[in-house]
């Protein structure tokens, strides 16, 4: 699964979609050339096994923006809606600005890179078949 979602980041893409291009405008300049969803990599590189037994594996990130929201979650299911910006000071070379908390309309495509738990979403059949050949190659070593 670690290596699915790696794909789909190296990708930019999820089973054969490609994501949304990133939105020309004000502050693009800065991304220009990077990959989409790596301005820092720190997203990509926080992907870990959280659970493993017999029955389950699961894979997750604990990147966070803020009051418990997955920066994951985010991206991988899209988002439009109403956020809560917390008051914060910007500084600038004539000084700096104390800016109250306001709220501000968040609008973030979605761009999946893994499959969604429980809104009845399957693994795709290509994780499957990465899965099988994985499990086949490690139990033919240990039955030798």
């Amino acid at each position: 699964m670690l290596r699915y979602v790696e794909k789909n980041f190296r990708n930019e893409s999820y089973q054969g979609k490609s994501w949304k291009p990133r939105k020309q405008g004000r502050g693009s300049n800065q991304n220009q050339g990077k990959p989409l969803l790596e301005q820092t990599g720190k997203l990509k590189k926080s992907f870990k096994v959280r659970e493993a037994s017999w029955r389950m594996i699961r894979v997750g990130s604990d990147r966070q923006v803020g009051g418990g929201i997955s920066l994951a979650k985010i991206h991988n299911e899209g988002v439009n809606e109403a956020a809560t910006v917390r008051s914060y000071t910007r500084r600038s070379r004539d000084g700096s600005v104390r800016v109250r908390s306001h709220r501000r309309q968040m609008k973030i495509p979605q761009r999946q890179f893994m499959p969604v738990q429980g809104k009845g979403e399957s693994l795709p059949k290509k994780l499957w078949n990465d899965i099988e050949k994985y499990l086949d190659s490690e139990l033919n070593q240990i039955f030798k």
